[in-house]
C-alpha cells in the first residue's frame, strides 16, 4: 500500500466509474428495451428477476442505447434491471501544473484562451483571437502541408463554412453555386454561359439561340445583321451601312411624306397616292397597269386614257406605221387613201361558233356559216343602218343574241339548207351601258 500515499481505498488520482441503472417492468411480451442515459457497448449487465444474464446469448447491447431480450422476451409480471458502467468525466478542472495528456479526442464547448504558440500542427504565434473571431496575417493552406503553395487537386473532403470573403479568387470555380447575387464579375478572359442570362428585368440573353430581348428596345448604333420582327417605335433609323438587304412586310408613313430612293424586288404595292415628283423615265420590262387610267400633262390636258379603253390625245396621233383597230369611230374626213365607195364589205366564215359583227368597221356583213351559228355585234353607232348577208354552207342553223329586236318579238327562222341566202337589215338603236339594242326587219329568202 506504499503506492497509495496515506489514502485508504481509491485515491483521488485512480480511474473512476459511475453507475447507471433502470428498471423495466413489461405488462406484455417485450424484447426491446431503450436505456435512458445510454451506455457504452460492452459495459451494460441485464438482470431478469434477479439473475443476470449472458450478453450475447440471453441479451444483445450493441448500440449504446437500446437492447433486446433473447428467448421470446420478457412477459407481463417480470423486472428487467439494466445496469450501465460508465468511464468518470470530470465535470470541471481549473488547472494543471503540470502536462495534461488527453489519449482520445478533446471536446471543449466552451472557450479556449491563452497563448497557442506551443500548439503543435499550428503555426506558433501566426493566429490570434478575439470577440470577433479568429485571425492570422499569413496563409491558412486547406488540403495541403504547405500554407504557400496550391492544395492538391485529389483532396475531396468538404469545407462547410458560412461567408467567405476575400480580396480575390483564384483557381476552378465550376463548382460553385449561388454566385448570382454577385455585384460585379470582371474576368479578363472570354466567360461562358451555357444557359439564359438576365441582366435585371429588362434584359434576356438566351444562350442556346442567341436571341436578346430587351423589353425597352435598343438604343444606339446596331451593327452586324438583324434578324426577326422589329416592333415598336424608332425615333430615328441612321447610320445604315454598306450593302445590306432589309426585307419587310409593310412600309406606313403615319404623315409626311416616304421618300424611296430604289426599289427592286418582285413587286410594290401602294395602297394609297403615288406620286412621281422627278422621275426621267419609267423603264418596264413587263406590263404597266393603270386602273384608274392614264394621264398625261398635268390633270391630263395632253389627253387621256380610261380604265374602260377609250383614248383622247389633245394633239393628235402621229403613227408612221399601220393603225390597226378592230373598229374606228369619228370623223374619217381628213382620212387618205379610202376606197371610193366608202367602207369596205367585211366578211367572215363562221362554224358551229358564235360570231361578232363589228359594227364600226362596215355596214356591209356576209357570212359563210355552217352547223349552228349564233350572231351578235360590238360597237356601232346610233341611228346607223346595215345588212347582214348569210350565205350557208352545208345544214345550217342560225340564230341571234338579245341585241336584235325582231317585230313582233319573234326571232325569224331561216332556211337551213346548204347554199340558201338570206339578208337581215337593222338599225342601231342604242349602245353603252344601258344595252345594245338592234331594230331588225323582217329576214328575206333569196334561196
Amino acid at each position: 500500500m506504499a503506492d497509495r500515499n496515506g489514502y485508504i481505498g481509491r485515491a483521488p488520482s485512480d480511474s473512476s466509474v459511475v453507475v447507471a441503472r433502470q428498471t423495466f417492468s413489461p405488462t406484455g411480451i417485450t424484447t426491446t428495451f431503450s436505456f435512458a442515459s445510454g451506455y457504452v457497448v460492452g459495459y451494460l449487465d441485464v438482470f431478469l428477476n434477479g439473475a443476470k444474464q449472458i450478453e450475447g446469448q440471453d441479451y444483445d447491447a450493441n448500440n449504446g442505447s437500446t437492447f433486446d431480450v433473447s428467448g421470446g422476451g420478457a412477459l407481463s409480471g417480470d423486472v428487467i434491471e439494466a445496469v450501465a458502467y460508465k468511464a468518470f468525466n470530470v465535470s470541471a478542472l481549473k488547472d494543471a501544473p503540470g502536462d495534461f495528456t488527453v489519449g482520445n479526442n478533446l471536446t471543449v464547448v466552451g472557450t479556449i484562451t491563452g497563448d497557442g504558440s506551443a500548439l503543435t500542427g499550428v503555426a506558433g504565434g501566426k493566429f490570434s483571437a478575439n470577440d470577433t473571431g479568429i485571425s492570422t496575417t499569413t496563409s491558412v493552406g486547406i488540403g495541403t502541408t504547405n500554407a504557400t503553395g496550391a492544395a492538391d487537386s485529389n483532396n475531396t473532403a468538404v469545407l462547410n463554412v458560412g461567408v467567405v470573403t476575400a480580396n480575390f479568387f483564384h483557381g476552378n470555380g465550376s463548382g460553385l453555386t449561388g454566385i448570382a447575387g454577385t455585384e460585379n464579375i470582371i474576368t479578363g478572359t472570354a466567360a461562358t454561359f451555357t444557359n439564359v442570362v438576365k441582366v435585371g428585368t429588362a434584359i434576356t440573353i438566351d444562350a442556346t439561340s442567341g436571341i436578346i430581348t430587351a423589353v425597352n428596345g435598343f438604343v444606339g448604333p446596331l451593327t452586324g445583321a438583324v434578324t426577326g420582327n422589329v416592333t415598336g417605335t424608332a425615333s430615328l433609323a441612321s447610320n445604315l451601312t454598306g450593302t445590306p438587304n432589309i426585307t419587310v412586310g409593310n412600309i406606313t408613313a403615319s404623315s409626311g411624306d416616304l421618300t424611296v430612293r430604289n426599289i427592286t424586288g418582285v413587286a410594290a404595292t401602294f395602297t394609297g397616292v403615288l406620286t412621281y415628283e422627278d422621275v426621267t423615265s419609267v423603264d418596264s420590262v413587263g406590263i404597266v397597269t393603270a386602273r384608274g387610267g392614264v394621264e398625261l400633262g398635268a390633270a391630263g390636258v395632253g389627253g387621256t386614257f380610261s380604265a374602260t379603253g377609250f383614248g383622247s390625245l389633245e394633239g393628235g396621233l402621229n403613227v408612221a406605221g399601220i393603225v390597226t383597230a378592230t373598229s374606228f369611230s369619228g370623223s374619217g374626213a381628213n382620212l387618205t387613201n379610202l376606197p371610193a365607195a366608202g367602207l369596205a364589205t367585211a366578211a367572215g366564215t363562221a362554224a358551229g361558233i358564235v360570231t361578232t359583227l363589228f359594227l364600226s368597221s362596215a355596214q356591209d356583213h356576209k357570212i359563210t356559216a355552217s352547223g349552228i351559228t349564233t350572231i351578235t355585234v360590238s360597237g356601232g353607232t346610233e341611228s346607223e343602218s346595215h345588212t347582214v348577208r348569210i350565205i350557208n354552207s352545208g345544214i345550217t342553223t342560225v340564230g341571234f343574241s338579245t341585241f336584235f329586236l325582231f317585230p313582233s318579238g319573234s326571232t325569224p327562222s331561216l332556211p337551213t339548207a346548204s347554199g340558201a341566202i338570206s339578208l337581215i337589215s337593222f338599225t342601231v338603236n342604242r349602245v353603252g351601258a344601258g344595252g345594245t339594242q338592234l331594230l331588225a326587219g323582217a329576214s328575206l329568202n333569196f334561196s
